[in-house]
């Protein structure tokens, strides 16, 4: 596909999508101007195409970017529609996807295969599914994908600001700049990656679990239901951190502060208890399963060269309890706090820097400027803390990367700066600007 065609079809695809915005019923209900979700679509179509710019600078290797590695396994798969199209949509949907000649494709996508697995679904298989199905519209076309990603990604973000926004009281741009606007969560998750997959999932299981909690619909179980899979299918260990959370937002409408905060607290003994004992209870041993992966990634890392000085050093697990408990205080550091200001020695680590530096800026304000909320903000706010808590101490313990390290934890940055925000008495702020 030559360039010129590349940039018609380019323009058609975001043409076609900018319509369906416009139009489409559902882009009414957060009661934002076309206009406005035009300029969020675009913000997403920019920030998936710098994603494409910043692994073909960052990396000497283009091979070894994630976007390009998906994308190039996709089209292995891609390939068998003109040699055998059944084999095709075998792969695609995974229904008789071990017969013995997919092998020969399966050898070709050097990503199918994970070094360690640990009997694990393979999430590296749903990024390149979904790439190789949407090569059935682009022919494979990188840019095509993206412009394809991003809308995906806007989608997403849409959805969730769908769900913050019956607990912002009216302060409609409170839920729009916490879904829309996070800069890491915008520039990770806008390209073919897990990420995007990732988020538009999070947001459509957001949307429909808080409106099933309001009312019970069978179509609203049925979209909790496939959007809970493609979280699984894209990252499963993200569906099991905001598990506890969701149980928070689904406990009974009647329940005081206190009652919430105790629940909360249960809620996470209970998690915490399945995990260590997951090997009696469940028949596999999950407190192996993460020392064994956090022993491998530290291998992993050690091994390649670090030109970017994005290692850093985390506690060594063993599978005790009270290794688990020494780690939990440094992981959280991590998570919330690095990149520090001396470790900034890139453009993209300054700007994750930047960025923790704001939340925490946020977070000190609030404290000053905090005003009482009501019930079902405080049950957004512990939804948020036990999401929070259990997937940055699963990061923060297994992650001895910089780089994973600050798009692994996206999942929860929207939630944390909305919860901060909906805390905030910005009426004060109001009348002191009136006096002034």
């Amino acid at each position: 596909m030559n360039v010129l065609v590349t940039i018609i079809l380019a323009l058609a695809f975001v043409a076609v999508f900018s319509f369906v915005i416009c139009k489409l019923k559902v882009f009414r209900r957060l009661e934002v101007a076309p206009k406005w979700l035009l300029v969020l679509f675009a913000t997403k179509l920019l920030a998936s195409f710098a994603l494409v710019g910043v692994y073909q600078l960052v990396y000497e290797d283009k091979n070894t970017g994630d976007i390009n590695k998906y994308h190039k396994a996709g089209l292995v798969l891609y390939s068998a529609m003109e040699e055998n199209p059944a084999d095709y949509f075998k792969m695609l949907t995974g229904i008789c996807a071990d017969e013995p000649q997919l092998e020969y494709y399966y050898d070709k996508a050097d990503y199918w295969y994970k070094a360690w697995n640990y009997g694990l679904l393979n999430d590296n298989r749903t990024v390149i599914r979904y790439n190789a199905f949407f090569d059935l519209f682009t022919q494979g076309n990188l840019w095509l994908n993206l412009i394809i990603s991003a809308f995906v990604a806007f989608c997403g973000a849409y959805f969730l600001a769908l769900a913050m926004l019956g607990f912002c009281n009216g302060k409609r741009w409170v839920a729009v700049v916490s879904a829309f606007l996070v800069p890491s969560v915008v520039f990770w998750s806008s390209g073919m990656m897990k990420e995007c997959l990732v988020m538009f999932s999070l947001g459509l299981l957001m949307f429909s679990w808080v409106s099933m909690c309001q009312k019970f619909g069978v179509l609203k179980l049925l979209i909790v239901m496939l959007s809970a899979g493609l979280l699984f299918l894209s990252k499963f260990y993200v569906l099991l951190a905001i598990l506890p959370g969701l149980v928070v937002l689904a406990l009974p409408s009647k329940f005081g502060a206190k009652k919430l905060l105790v629940s909360s607290v249960a809620v996470l003994v209970v998690v915490v208890t399945l995990f260590f004992f997951s090997g009696s209870i469940f028949g596999y041993d999950l407190v192996d399963t993460i020392v064994k992966k956090q022993h491998d990634f530290i291998n992993m890392v050690n091994y390649e060269a670090d030109c970017s000085g994005s290692n850093i050093e985390i506690n060594e697990l063993e599978p005790t309890f009270v290794s688990f408990a020494s780690a939990l205080v440094p992981a959280y550091i991590n998570t919330l706090f690095r990149p520090f200001v001396t470790e900034a020695n890139s453009f993209i680590k300054l700007v994750c820097c930047a960025e923790n530096i704001v939340f925490l800026l946020l977070f000190l304000y609030m404290c000053i400027r905090f005003k009482q909320i009501e019930e079902k903000q405080i049950r957004f706010v512990l939804f948020t803390l036990c999401f929070m808590l259990v997937l940055y101490a699963l990061i923060g313990m297994t992650t001895p990367n910089l780089g994973a390290l600050v798009r692994y934890k996206i999942p929860v940055m929207p939630f944390m700066l909305f919860s901060i925000l909906i805390c905030i008495n910005f009426d004060l702020l109001k009348k002191h600007k009136a006096l002034v």
